[in-house]
Order: C-alpha cells, then structure tokens, then sequence
C-alpha cells in the first residue's frame, strides 16, 4: 500500500526524471513528503519564485531532450509559473508542470485559490490533464512524457487535487515510456540531391526543437561536404559550430542586411527542425512563396510545416533520422562553393567586434577563453545581441535562451545547467532590468554553492523598449530609465563574490580569477545606454 504521492514520485522515477524545481505548496504536501523517502534518488532544487522554477525546469529539458520537472501550488503559484509553459511552447522543449489543487470536493464553489487550468493553459500546453483516481497516476504520467517528447517537444501541465494525493493505492505497475521508430523512406536523400543540382543559391536553416549533439555533427559533416551555408534560426546557435566554415550567422531581431540578402536569394532552401517564425523571417517578409524557391523542410512535426513558409517537400521526422539521411549525400558544389565562402567572410566580419566597443570586445575574449562546453544562459534585452554576435557557440547544449523572449529567464537556465554538471562552466548574462526579475534566485545559488557566473550589463534602463522610443519618438524618453541596485553588493550580500567593471581588462580578470575559484561570482558591467546595441547609437538627433 503506498501514498497516492509517494507512487507519483516513484511513477517519475520510472521514466528516468529525478530533477524536480519547486517552490513549496502545502496542496502537494504528500509529493515533498515523498522525496523524504527517496531523498538519495531525486535532486530537489527549491527556489523562490515559481517563474525561475519553471524556468529551471524549461532549462532541464533543453539540456537533457527529458521533460523537465516542476511543481508549484495553484492560483498564484501556477501563475507565476505559467512563463516556462510559454517558453516551453515556443521552444519547443519538453517539460512536466505539476499543479497542487484544490480538493475534488471544492470544485466550482470560489475556494481559495481556485481556477480551471484546463482553460488557462489550453492553448500554450500539448496536453492539460487532472488526475482525480490515484489508480491513475502512472498511466497519466507515461502519456505526459509520452506526449511533452514525441513530435515538436513541449509542455503538458497536470493538476493534483490535494485530497487525492493523500489516498492509498496498492498493486499499480509503473509503465516505463518506449522509444518510437522513426524512418525517412531512403529516396529523400536523392530527392535532396536532385534539388541541390537544380540550385545555384542553396541554403540549409536549423530550426528548434528536439536537436542534439549528434545532429550537430551530421549537419556539419553534409554541409562541409557540399559547401553549403548553414544558417541558424533564432536563438539555435549552437546547432552547428560557429568555427565551421559553413556557419555564416543566425536569424534574429537584428538580421544584418548581408546575410538577410543571402536568404532572399536562395533558391533552394532546406530546413531541419521547428518552422519559420516571424523572428526568423523578419516579420514575415523574407522567404515568401516564390515559384522560383525550392523549400524542403525536414521537421519534427506536421504542426510545424506549411507555417507562413510554403513546404514544396515535406518530410516528417526526428532530427536524428533527417540528419543522418543527408550526411552522406555528395554532390558538386562547384556552382555555390565561392557564395558560401563570401558569406562566411561577411560573418566573420560581423562578428568581429570594433576596438572601441567594450562590450564587444568582453563577449569576444570569453569567447577565445571558455572551453568548449561552457554554457552560456541569457533572457531577453539590447545585452543579448552582443552575446549572440561575438560569443561562437562549437557545441550543442551550450546556448540557454529563449525563443519567446522572456526577460529573467539566463539565471534560473544557468542555475540548472549548473545543477546537472558544476565542472562546465555556467556564465549568465543578464541586463539591468532582465536580471532583476529573478535575482531573487541568488538565494538558490548560495544554498546550493553552485560556481555560476553572472554577468549583469549596467546601462540605467530597459534598452530593447529604450531603442524602439528613439526610433519612433526621438528624444523622448518615457518609462524606460531605471535607478538600479549596487549589483555586486547585492552579489555579496547573498555571500557570493561581487565585482563592477567597465572595460575589457577588468572584465577578464574577474572572470579568471572566479573560474580559477570555481565559486559563484557576480560581475557587474557598467555600460553607456547611447551604446544602445553594436550598430545604434542614441544622439539628440535620434536614432543613429
């Protein structure tokens, strides 16, 4: 005879999940007491706020291709929580949300923090379900997984009324989900060619969702073969090494004009993985149906397909499969090949930053100094642009940022980066504003003594919404300016080490020095928001 908790613990367990992000609820009570019991099997990382616990989990299910695992209690908790089911969404990333709910008794009378979160979280989840027979609990839990994993990857949220986790329940088999086959018919690697020696302009786009270090490699190894430019959709940077000769950049909010040319003049292009969004595209402007434009999109799912971008071939697959189909496919590039170097040459020159940009030139030498596998977690601000310009990203798993925009999401993805390997380096950017909205997480860093690196970017305001203010009404400001926090004594005050910077030279050696440690450090970066990216600059004129 177990708890109606303890064998939702152990029905987890089963799956292989044994990292959970709370912040505790007395409506899963039976679920904490649980883990008392299996305390040596699962790594509980309690935190603050249920934003960044969401987040954690989000982070988990980048890192490992496994749903993610949070619990948080109803009402307000669920609703804090609600941002990771969002950026899950749109990620593509698998992740389990556990709601603690009211009674089934309750129901439908106004109890406290009562809401329907089949409704609330209908139309950003795959799957929202309640699990009101205790009988059920391991069969709820193989389909969840079954489901955030299979296809796009994303978010299932379940709800657990209080009272039922406290039945008793006996004699349940733990069912433990099974891989599904996944085949491309073998002709897809003619049909791929046949279309290359039609192309003079090919390109290949690696979208999200569902990628890996493997896929890595076979992308590479069919790009370099063939000579063929691979760009990166938004925020999936580490999906190719940025060292290969054929990365020539990423789609993003700023696609510079160069590289936003050589995607429009593409006559054929391939895409791996989740579909062509408006960031990647522009706004829907680049990559509209052109008779003249050959589309093969490989992806995960039929959801992600004929999304604005009109597939001529559609193929439905794992990013295993596809990439392996094509990794040997050889053909002559001869048509392309010098295309490709120019458009490596614009990139390196892209990425290269100015003497006189500080930031620049701090993101570029942690570049040179990381290793390989050193993680490098962001949220959503004007800082990032410089971080997804000067950082190169070799491998996959080493890019924590989020596709929906999230402010506040780079701490709570590097805490758990941190969790899962300490000996990676864990470096987290964060802008004034982003930052603080989780900074309440420093507390999590200490307790746990996780080495986490933070770099918070300084300049005195919301510089995204800052930007858009000078673009569209110069020189009036409103809203956007910030009196902030002395951030290393905020650092310290947490027991973490705290430095304030303003160039390269101090920016490295505080970075050194808490590597060498290997404690958590907080490095604080005083910037110019007339500096308002690598490209812009306020002036009383405006925008320049």
């Amino acid at each position: 005879m177990s708890r109606a908790g303890h064998v939702l613990v152990a029905s987890l367990l089963a799956q292989g999940l044994d990292h959970y992000t709370c912040v505790p609820g007395e409506s899963f009570l039976p679920v904490l007491d649980a883990i008392v019991d299996l305390d040596d099997r699962v790594d509980l990382t309690v935190c603050r706020h249920e934003s960044p616990a969401a987040h954690m989990a989000e982070a988990y299910g980048k890192l490992t291709g496994r749903p993610g695992v949070c619990f948080v209690t109803r009402g307000p908790g669920a609703f804090h929580a609600s941002i990771g089911v969002h950026t899950a969404d749109q990620d593509a990333t698998p992740l389990l949300l556990f709601i603690g709910q009211i009674s089934r008794a309750d129901r439908g009378r106004g109890a406290f923090q009562e809401f329907d979160s089949h409704q609330v979280f209908g139309s950003i989840a795959k799957w929202v379900a309640t699990i009101d027979d205790p009988r059920r609990i391991p069969e709820t839990i193989a389909r969840a997984v079954r489901i955030a994993t299979s296809g796009r990857p994303g978010p299932v949220v379940i709800e657990l009324p209080e009272d039922m986790l406290y039945e008793d329940v006996e004699g349940l088999t733990l069912p433990v989900v099974a891989p599904i086959a996944s085949a491309v018919d073998a002709s897809i690697s003619d049909v791929i060619g046949d279309a290359l020696a039609r192309a003079s302009r090919p390109l290949v786009v690696l979208g999200r969702g569902g990628w890996g270090e493997e896929q890595n490699g076979n992308v590479r190894e069919f790009a370099e073969a063939n000579d063929l430019p691979v760009v990166a959709a938004w925020r999936c940077q580490d999906h190719i090494d940025n060292d290969a000769p054929s990365y020539v950049g990423h789609l993003s909010l700023s696609t510079e004009p160069d590289l936003a040319r050589l995607v429009e003049e593409s006559d054929l292009v391939i895409g791996f993985g989740g579909h062509f969004g408006d960031v990647d595209t522009a706004g829907y402007t680049l990559l509209a149906p052109d008779a003249s434009r050959t589309v093969i999109h490989l992806a995960h799912d039929g959801f992600d397909l004929d999304r604005y971008l009109h597939a001529d071939i559609a193929v439905q697959s794992d990013s295993v499969t596809a990439t392996r189909a094509v990794k040997g496919l050889r053909v002559d590039s001869s048509a392309w090949a010098p295309r490709t170097r120019a458009a490596r040459e614009d990139w390196v020159r892209r990425s290269t930053p100015t003497a006189d940009d500080e930031l620049a030139n701090m993101v570029s030498w942690l570049a040179d100094r990381l290793p390989d596998d050193a993680v490098i977690s962001n949220g959503a601000g004007n800082y990032a642009v410089w971080v997804h310009r000067y950082y190169r990203y070799r491998r996959y798993g080493t890019q924590l940022a989020p596709a929906n925009g999230a402010m506040s999401y780079g701490l709570p993805a590097g805490i758990m980066a941190s969790v899962l390997d300490g000996t990676r380096p864990s470096i987290v950017f964060g802008g004034d504003g982003c930052f603080l909205m989780s900074s309440m997480e420093l507390a999590t860093v200490a307790s746990r003594g996780l080495p986490v690196i933070m770099v918070v970017v300084n300049n005195g305001a919301y510089g995204t919404i800052r930007m858009h203010q000078e673009r569209e009404f110069p020189g009036r400001s409103s809203g956007t300016s910030l009196v902030n926090p002395d951030f290393a004594a905020l650092a310290r005050a947490h027991g973490i080490g705290g430095s304030t910077v303003t160039d390269r030279d101090g920016f490295a050696a505080a970075i050194t020095a808490a590597l060498e440690a290997g404690a958590p450090h907080l490095v604080e970066v005083l910037t110019d928001v007339a500096r308002i990216s690598p490209t812009k600059r306020i002036t009383e004129a405006g925008l320049v």
